[in-house]
């Protein structure tokens, strides 16, 4: 295999038990990969800032998928460096080395990948949650371009939801971590000037259009 820029960047990446354990890593993002990131248009009506990125209203469900867009077959010709860096997360290589990071000895055989492209606006807050079982790794990469400060990067809490840390929000950086009881999100209040670009990356057990590859 070729090293990538994102096999190099996760080589390298920082391991932290504060608050509980998780690793971050930087520049595992291409130029032409950033600048996908930052020019995908992601139709939006009203946005409803309510501490969820789906946006829920009474007799509403997921009012809003405006804050981010997933890459499927069916828009992977607008994302090219999006496909080709699912393809990386197919492979074995990768898998492996994330395998390792988090402790998933089975290196997520018979998973799928999920990207997804996030566009945060203005109000645009996370309550502290935990994420869903069915997601083996949850994982963020920045994208800031635009000054933000870095106190926009995820915030990280204690069992007891005290504010323990915040994972900068620093360009072409990112954090991955896997398991239960690790509360995260954004504290409600802080201030975005133009906007908070990202991306997300999972492995999940639910179906997606992007199967890890075994060989």
């Amino acid at each position: 295999m070729m090293y990538t820029k994102l096999y190099e960047s996760l080589s390298k990446a920082r391991y932290d038990d504060n608050p509980w354990e998780h690793h971050t890593f930087g520049q595992a993002l291409t130029e032409a990969q950033v600048d996908e990131i930052r020019s995908a248009v992601i139709p939006r009506k009203g946005i409803l800032h309510d501490g969820t990125r789906s946006g829920y209203k009474e007799g509403v469900e997921k009012q809003n998928h405006q804050l981010r867009e997933y890459i499927t077959n069916d828009n992977r010709s607008k994302y090219p460096e999006m496909v080709n860096l699912i393809r990386e997360l197919q492979s074995k290589p990768i898998r492996e080395m994330i395998a390792k990071m988090v402790g998933n000895k089975d290196n997520f055989k018979g998973s799928y990948v999920r990207l997804e492209i996030l566009h945060d606006t203005k109000g645009f807050w996370l309550k502290p949650h935990v994420d869903i079982p069915e997601k083996l790794i949850s994982s963020l990469i920045y994208v800031n371009q635009t000054g933000e400060n870095i106190n926009l990067g995820t915030d990280f809490y204690s069992e007891d939801l005290d504010l323990v840390k915040t994972v900068p929000f620093w360009h072409n950086y990112g954090y991955v971590f896997t398991g239960p009881k690790k509360w995260h999100g954004m504290e409600e209040g802080k201030q975005i000037q133009v906007e908070r670009r990202g991306i997300q990356l999972n492995y999940v057990t639910f179906k997606t259009d992007w199967k890890v590859k075994d060989e």
